[in-house]
């Protein structure tokens, strides 16, 4: 194993992104802004790093089944491997999952791949406003039992601001899943009805972020289902966005992007003053 200095920030900061997902070359370009030494210049220094860091056996990449929209060969994907993850949090953390450092099926390619998008894009984006993503919970690490069912969110993360905080549940969507069946009980319909019981019995105040990649018809049938499934349909749980909508947004956080089960718009957090303050702790 080579040897490899950590005093770069960098390095570091690298390794720490590959925490939230599986991460290309090009995901974390659009991420290395809000790192502490800035963004890099190029990719090929942000490569130059990945390759040592794989040369020293903290991460490994796998290629992606997805075609770059740029041309050529397939792109790359980044995971941590144990080595890297101790070197983050020690030799006695374990993995999220046992799946955790193993390469993502090819059938999950696509999912794992945008929901990386979602979550680079409003790394960015919260960075602007002041915000960070913390806790993060990587997709399919975090088993919330529910009155003695199992629910498996995709993703859950925290945007910390300097006066407020606010949790995020994603469920991201790419069709696959059928929204309601009188045969099976593996649904949409399912995991909202989940979510709903668990806002009042998990002691924590959350939003649940249902972002569809493939149809904004799918949005409106998911959020259809919502206003069916809540009990109190005053209650602003669940929020809708169309992903390439958020990704081709100017500021994904602030503008109103989202929409609820009434068809009112949301922006991710509230960012004038006095709605930021109106919580002092995670909603």
């Amino acid at each position: 194993m080579s040897t490899l200095c950590f005093n770069n920030s960098r390095d570091v900061e690298l390794l720490s992104s590959l925490v939230m997902g599986p991460l290309t070359t090009a995901q974390l370009q659009k991420l290395s802004p809000i790192f502490a030494e800035g963004p890099f210049q190029s990719p090929r220094t942000l490569l130059d790093r990945l390759h040592r860091l794989a040369a020293g056996g903290f991460v490994r990449r796998f290629p992606l089944a997805i075609v770059s929209a740029r041309g050529g060969g397939l792109p790359y994907y980044y995971k941590l491997t144990p080595a890297g993850l101790r070197l983050l949090y020690g030799d006695n953390i374990q993995a999220p999952s046992k799946k955790f450092f193993a390469p993502i099926a090819i059938a999950r390619h696509h999912h794992t791949h945008s929901l990386s998008d979602f979550l680079v894009t409003t790394a960015v984006a919260a960075k602007r406003h002041g915000f960070r993503l913390a806790d993060i919970h990587p997709e399919n690490t975090l088993v919330l039992d529910i009155n003695g069912e199992q629910l498996i969110p995709d993703t859950r993360f925290d945007l910390l601001g300097p006066e407020a905080g606010y949790r995020f549940f994603i469920e991201h969507d790419c069709s696959t899943e059928t929204i309601h069946s009188t045969k099976h009980d593996d649904t949409i319909h399912r995991k909202l009805r989940l979510y709903d019981v668990n806002q009042d019995v998990s002691g924590d105040r959350h939003r649940v972020l249902f972002v569809t990649a493939r149809s904004r018809e799918r949005l409106t049938n998911s959020l259809d289902a919502a206003a069916a499934v809540v009990r109190n349909p005053q209650r602003t749980l669940f929020l809708g966005v169309y992903l390439p909508d958020y990704l081709a947004a100017a500021d994904p956080v602030g503008e109103l992007l989202f929409l609820d089960h009434r068809g009112r718009r949301h922006g991710l957090v509230p960012l004038s003053r006095s709605a930021a303050t109106s919580s002092t702790k995670l909603c």
